[in-house]
């Protein structure tokens, strides 16, 4: 009997010992929390469906109703668990709804976004607390999928400080918010050495980050016609930028946009004259009349080696290119040196193209020469060159006959028709009318109102109607100059197109009959087109000196976001080994990164270990001296401190000398043994109560 009476009691006192106690956090913890998650993920609503943004706000304000109101969370009664279940299975299959089954961005960053909102109305323990303040950290990740530039991160860096302050606030319920994020910020600065050590030092792989799909990238797998990469023009309209093809009529109206294409740093900042700086890119050959294509693979192989004849100086430059997920790599006209580490190849029309499609920022080195002949003594592309669709442009071809009756040679016919674009009212428009039928008759002879495509499109086929060839070269014109850093930033509104005719002897010519209708588009740019509430904020536009400190910040900020994009960016391998050559690592590689890495690592957990050693001996000498400031005061009264009498004996003996202030005496002997034998940083409050002690009899 007693033998199984001391079982069943021991068994009990397991049952007792093994149930831990659930503690919950504070709702000051939660309401922190909460507050946090919002802030993180505010910027997601812009990229991510409405639905994501109602369910997030749907779950906080359920959280909210729970402090204000007392509404019962789903840990409270069954039935909301199962309700709350089952929306949370009914969310993800909206995730599968919206994106398909393919793993990739959106997905799951919506799926994230509204799975750390399901989890804030769950948090009922400490273990919740810290999962959700988990999920806050890969959240704040996520941001720099869409955005990279400076100040997301700077508003990442404030999240990831919150959401630390969080972690405090669990703790720590005593102390002020001030105090935790102060503390917070104090840790994050003590980890931003380590981190820029691991920035710099661990090695880097080429390629986008953990292989991400295209919507990673912001690259859509097919783009409209002429359309900036990632955005969505209206209706009957078009962005400026590069495609690998051109339709022609189909666009009513040109949107400018300021989205950069590349950025170009020449050497000893020896820039070519504007009417020089023509980036080439795609060639364009076959057309139905209305849509020009370029040639395929197996049409660009090379069957004989390009003849370049160049003369003069070159120009040597280095280009960082945007991500646009096609293998066209950008090269003044025309490049004789090209990069090799890229497997870059240059196509017997001229296009210089890399053997991998462009997914993330790349950076290359180049030479150009502007005075060249490009195969002047035969190319076995002439017959595509000369091809026109059957039975389209009558009035078109009509003109080309009768302007070649009136021109002596191939170079008479090409300045007659550059006359002809001269003299018949044709203008320059970002807003032509839409053309329907034989849209180059209809431009010609109607409309005459345009932009480049239209102009090289038009003069291209009246080339071709006289047996000269003639193609399409798309590319970018011009580009602006940054003062600050000497860099020239090419933009995707300044996205052109011209034409290349072949003469014997001469090889394919450069011709650009645009500025023979606009010469302002190819001498100033695009952007002396364009509105003057464009260029400025319309509310400085008639302010010279306002307009010329907006243009001073604006170059100032641009200098920063490329030193930005190439350095931090852009910071792949072989910007990582030019990187550690200059600091005196030959040779570098992954085995000697990780050493260097493990002796920072342990040299910064050194200093960060003698620093907090050293500021808590400071802060505990402090604390002694202050205390021996309340002993000094207590001593006038003649209450003397012993040698042999401790703290609390001492305040005893104090509180019976002077009753009026026991309390005081109390709390400053309570704050002096929390701060100087338990650690606790309650240093200010010492301070603050001892300053404040004026005892007298």
């Amino acid at each position: 009997m007693v033998n199984s009476t001391g079982i069943n009691v021991c068994k009990l006192w397991h049952c007792m010992a093994s149930k831990k106690p659930v503690i919950a956090p504070s709702q000051t913890a939660i309401h922190w929390l909460m507050v946090t998650l919002t802030i993180i993920a505010i910027p997601h609503f812009f990229y991510q469906p409405l639905w994501v943004a109602l369910i997030f706000l749907l779950m906080m304000g359920w959280r909210v109703m729970h402090s204000w109101r007392g509404w019962l969370l789903p840990a409270d009664k069954r039935l909301l668990k199962v309700l709350h279940s089952i929306s949370a299975v009914l969310t993800i299959v909206l995730v599968f709804y919206s994106y398909g089954i393919t793993i990739g961005r959106d997905a799951g960053v919506a799926l994230l976004t509204t799975m750390a909102a399901f989890k804030i109305v769950e948090v009922k323990s400490l273990r919740d607390y810290y999962l959700s303040c988990f999920m806050g950290f890969f959240l704040v990740i996520t941001h720099f999928f869409f955005n990279q530039s400076i100040p997301i991160v700077i508003l990442m860096l404030l999240n990831v400080i919150l959401l630390t302050s969080c972690l405090i606030t669990a703790n720590e319920t005593d102390s002020s918010a001030k105090n935790r994020v102060k503390q917070a910020s104090v840790m994050v600065l003590q980890a931003t050495p380590l981190m820029l050590l691991l920035f710099v030092l661990f090695p880097r792989i080429s390629g986008p980050i953990w292989g991400l799909p295209n919507d990673a990238l912001d690259i859509p797998d097919s783009l409209p016609d002429s359309m900036t990469l990632g955005e969505v023009p209206p209706r009957n309209s078009a962005i400026s930028g590069m495609s690998d093809d051109i339709t022609i009529g189909n666009i009513s109206q040109l949107t400018q946009s300021d989205a950069i294409a590349f950025r170009v740093k020449f050497e000893n900042n020896q820039f070519p004259d504007r009417q020089n700086l023509y980036w080439r890119g795609p060639v364009l050959w076959h057309t139905d009349g209305k849509r020009w294509l370029p040639l395929n693979d197996n049409q660009k192989r090379l069957d004989k080696p390009l003849q370049i004849h160049v003369t003069g100086e070159s120009t040597s430059y280095s280009i960082t290119l945007e991500p646009h997920d096609r293998r066209w790599l950008f090269a003044l006209d025309f490049p004789t040196t090209y990069p090799t580490t890229m497997q870059t190849q240059l196509t017997a029309d001229g296009e210089l193209n890399s053997r991998e499609a462009i997914k993330q920022r790349v950076q290359y080195q180049l030479s150009s020469h502007n005075q060249y002949q490009f195969n002047p003594e035969m190319d076995g592309y002439l017959g595509y060159g000369l091809s026109l669709p059957d039975d389209r442009h009558p009035r078109s071809q009509r003109l080309a006959r009768d302007l070649v009756e009136k021109s002596e040679s191939s170079e008479a016919y090409i300045e007659s028709v550059l006359d002809y674009f001269r003299q018949q009212n044709f203008s320059y428009s970002l807003t032509p009318p839409a053309l329907r039928g034989d849209t180059i008759d209809q431009f010609l002879f109607e409309t005459r109102q345009g932009f480049c495509e239209h102009y090289a499109a038009s003069f291209t086929v009246l080339m071709r109607a006289a047996g000269i060839p003639a193609r399409i070269v798309t590319g970018y014109q011009g580009g602006d100059i940054n003062p600050v850093d000497q860099i020239l930033t090419v933009r995707q509104r300044d996205a052109h197109a011209w034409t290349e005719v072949w003469l014997p002897n001469k090889g394919w010519i450069r011709i650009d009959p645009t500025s023979a209708v606009s010469s302002n588009r190819v001498d100033f740019g695009i952007g002396d087109l364009l509105p003057a509430e464009r260029r400025s904020p319309r509310a400085i536009a008639n302010n010279d000196r306002l307009v010329e400190m907006w243009q001073s910040a604006k170059n100032n900020w641009d200098a920063l976001n490329s030193a930005w994009d190439m350095w931090v960016v852009s910071y792949g391998p072989e910007r990582q080994l030019d990187l550690l050559k200059k600091l005196g690592m030959h040779q570098p590689d992954w085995q000697k990164m990780i050493s260097w890495l493990a002796l920072g690592i342990a040299l910064i957990f050194s200093w960060i270990a003698w620093t907090t050693l050293r500021l808590k001996s400071v802060s505990q000498d402090k604390v002694q001296r202050i205390y021996q400031q309340f002993c000094a005061k207590l001593a006038r009264l003649d209450i003397v401190r012993q040698p042999n009498e401790g703290p609390e004996d001492f305040a005893l003996r104090a509180q019976q000398a002077l009753p009026a202030y026991q309390q005081q005496i109390a709390t400053i002997s309570e704050l002096y043994l929390h701060s100087r034998y338990r650690g606790d940083a309650v240093e200010e409050d010492f301070f603050d109560s001892v300053k404040q002690f004026k005892p007298h009899h």
